[in-house]
Order: structure tokens, then C-alpha cells, then sequence
């Protein structure tokens, strides 16, 4: 029993050195344990409206799933409104975690697929107050799983699988009202709650000694969204969206194991992590160019440079800049009769550049977004996507998206008969 328990804490040294020399690489780029597919730059979900015009929806009301960037905007819905947004996304990814970090290596680029709901909501008006509900999956930090085989004279000697899976959801109440005529103020309180779940298996044959290395985390937090909108004109209008830095608190428990055919040795720990999110800005712009044409410009800020992550008690360096995503994006509109019911046509194009904030790797998607819909009174059926390349990494990553929102807007009072005596 003592070799063994001599041999488990030599191998435990040499798996913490092996550890630290990962951690003091140069790092994965913007591929880190915390890191969201896609983007860092994140402000709640995107409607196939919002997505197709260049992700601009700061100074325009799309659908509910404004509550998460500028509440002001509710008070431009119909009186009730539901919403509910599909979306499938392809994301490559080429140095995350031990991938192509010095350990495991691949021939090219990995990719993620995955359908999501992203966000189904509720608004409704009264008097000069709206109220809004919402449900949104807003980040996800999923990463292709890998199985890797050292293989010599056909006999299996080392053979390590690693996954990684995880998501954040956040749950949102909104009151906006209109102030004046052509101003509007709104505000959010988003609770967010999710998870990160990560495991390596290793196992080496002729030995018959097996590693399990297994760490789950549970995220909390409560994010605050203020917005508003301004009415310059019957032409142009601003939006305004302010979202104050705070705190996620992270609670993880890990698990090792060392497994042999005469012994079992397993180690358990749990830590309380803070993960510091940082301000983020945003300003946009709506201008009227005819009755038919719409052109919309957004900018948003995000205050990276205060970013802080700590991992299992350990504080963990991110040499993050601070970043401004910019999107800009047309509409344009046409109005049909069909069934006795007036429909309208909208076509969405727009361009988007979203730099990523890990300085060590100066990473930049550029997007081209599409999109068109059939709305009416009653329904709204939009979908987009949005066409992106990354440049930056020398791995000219892709991701793609392509997003579907279906919004309901019933006619209170329609239906309702009123009795004469």
C-alpha cells in the first residue's frame, strides 16, 4: 500500500507541474476555460431582426428580447407581446483548453454545432408603463470533445478523452415608461444562473493506471440594465443602454482519481470563485430614410481592461483591452393585402466588426448578416443570418448563425362583445 500511495503522490506532482506549464503557456487566445462560443462581446440574446441588420437593436424595438440590451424600448411594442427565438450556430475553434496548446494537436480547425433556444419573453403595456419577463441562454461554453490514442505496433498504449460542456440562462424583469412624448427610460434586473462542466480521462494500458480529473462549477449573478430612448425627430432617434460592472460568484467541486488494478485513490476539493464582469456602453441610432427604408448604427463598449477570473482559488491572468463592437445595418420594408389582413416584408442587410479582447492574440470577426420575415398585425415570422470570418489568429476561424423569431401580438378587446341594455 505505501508503493502505491508513494507512486499517487509522485504522479500528483508531476500532474500539478504539468498543470502550471499549461497555465504559463501563451494561453488559448479567447478560447479560455470561461470563455462563450463565439464572442466575449455579449449583451443578452439576438432576434432574427436584430441579427440580419447587423445586430444593431439599441435604438429599435424588435421583439421582448430588448429588455436584455435597452428596456426603454418596450414601450414601442404592441400591448402584449410574446416572443420566442430559435437559432443554430457553427463555431470554429482551434487552441482551447489542451488542444493545440502543447499537449494534443490537431490538423486544422475544430467546430461546434448546436441549436439553442435563445430567448422567449412576455411584454405588456398598461397605461404608460410596460412590463416585460424574459427568459434568454446567453452564453454556452461547449467545446468539441476529443479522443486522443498513442498507437505502436497496433497495441494501445496512451489513450486521454477531455470534454467540456456548460451554459449560462438568464431570467429577466423589466418596467419602462414613457417620460414625454419622444422620451423613454427602462429598466432591467437580469438573475443568471448556469454551469461549466469539464473532464480528462486518462488511461495508460500496459500500467493499467487510469486518471479521472473532473471539476463542475455553478454560476450566479445579477446583472442591472438601464436604457433609453429618444425621439430626436420624426426621422432620427438614440438609444442609450448602461449595464454597471458586477459580480458572478462560481462554486466548483473537483474530483481526482488514480485507478489501478490493486488500488483506488480519489481526492476531492471545492472553492468559491468571483468572476468581475466589466461596464459595458452601448449607443445606437435609428434613422428614417423613407417609408420604406430604415438605416440603424450601434456601437458598444465593453470595459475589459477590469476584467477579473479566478479558477478553484487560484487568480488567473487575462490580458484583456477594452473593445468596441460596431454594427450597422439597412431595413426595407413592403406592404402586401392577403386574406383581408394587411402583411408587410421586411429585408434586412448589415455589416458588423466585433474585436475579441485577448491581447495576446489581436482577434477581429467581421460579419455580413441577411435576413427577410412575413409580419402582420397579429404574427411575426423573421429569420437572418449572420456570415462571420475572424481575423487576427493566423486560423481564420468561422462562426456562423442563423436565427429564428416568431412574435404574437394579440389584440386585446377584439373579440369581446359588449352588452347593450
Amino acid at each position: 500500500m505505501r508503493k502505491w500511495t508513494f507512486k499517487f503522490l509522485l504522479f500528483l506532482i508531476i500532474f500539478s507541474i504539468f498543470l502550471s506549464a499549461l497555465l504559463a503557456q501563451s494561453g488559448p487566445g479567447q478560447y479560455t476555460e470561461e470563455a462563450p462560443l463565439g464572442s466575449w462581446n455579449i449583451l443578452g440574446p439576438d432576434s432574427a431582426s436584430g441579427l440580419g441588420s447587423g445586430f444593431c437593436r439599441l435604438a429599435r424595438a424588435t421583439s421582448s428580447d430588448v429588455l436584455y440590451a435597452n428596456p426603454a424600448l418596450l414601450v414601442l411594442l404592441p400591448p402584449l407581446t410574446f416572443s420566442l427565438s430559435f437559432s443554430f450556430n457553427q463555431n470554429q475553434l482551434f487552441s482551447y483548453w489542451l488542444v493545440n496548446t502543447g499537449v494534443i494537436t490537431t490538423r486544422g480547425n475544430l467546430t461546434a454545432r448546436y441549436w439553442q433556444l435563445d430567448h422567449l419573453g412576455l411584454s405588456w403595456r398598461s397605461g404608460r408603463w410596460t412590463f416585460g419577463l424574459g427568459a434568454a441562454l446567453t452564453e454556452n461554453y461547449g467545446r468539441p470533445g476529443l479522443e486522443y490514442r498513442y498507437v505502436y505496433n497496433q497495441v494501445v498504449y496512451n489513450q486521454m478523452q477531455i470534454w467540456q460542456a456548460g451554459h449560462l440562462s438568464g431570467y429577466a424583469l423589466s418596467l419602462a415608461g414613457r417620460l414625454s412624448r419622444n422620451l423613454s427610460l427602462g429598466a432591467s434586473f437580469v438573475y443568471e444562473q448556469g454551469y461549466l462542466e469539464r473532464s480528462l480521462d486518462e488511461f495508460w494500458a500496459q500500467d493499467e493506471i487510469q486518471l479521472l480529473d473532473y471539476r463542475y462549477q455553478k454560476i450566479t449573478g445579477l446583472r442591472f440594465v438601464a436604457g433609453l430612448y429618444y425621439e430626436i425627430s420624426n426621422r432620427l432617434s438614440l438609444g442609450l443602454s448602461l449595464s454597471p460592472p458586477y459580480i458572478r460568484k462560481v462554486k466548483g467541486e473537483s474530483s481526482l482519481s488514480y485507478l489501478t488494478s490493486l488500488t483506488e485513490i480519489k481526492t476531492k476539493s471545492q472553492a468559491s470563485d468571483r468572476i468581475r464582469r466589466p461596464l459595458t456602453i452601448g449607443l445606437g441610432g435609428k434613422l428614417v430614410i423613407n417609408q420604406h427604408l430604415e438605416a440603424y448604427l450601434d456601437a458598444l463598449y465593453f470595459n475589459w481592461k477590469h476584467y477579473q477570473f479566478s479558477y478553484f482559488g487560484e487568480e488567473q491572468l487575462r490580458n484583456f483591452r477594452d473593445t468596441v463592437r460596431i454594427g450597422s445595418g439597412l431595413e426595407y420594408r413592403t406592404w402586401f393585402r392577403f386574406l383581408g389582413r394587411t402583411w408587410s416584408s421586411p429585408y434586412y442587410l448589415g455589416l458588423s466588426v466585433d474585436p475579441q479582447p485577448d491581447l495576446g492574440v489581436r482577434s477581429t470577426y467581421y460579419f455580413l448578416t441577411f435576413g427577410s420575415g412575413l409580419n402582420n398585425k397579429l404574427l411575426a415570422l423573421n429569420f437572418s443570418a449572420a456570415l462571420g470570418l475572424e481575423r487576427g489568429s493566423g486560423h481564420n476561424l468561422k462562426r456562423h448563425k442563423i436565427s429564428l423569431t416568431l412574435e404574437f401580438h394579440p389584440e386585446p378587446g377584439k373579440n369581446s362583445r359588449k352588452k347593450v341594455e
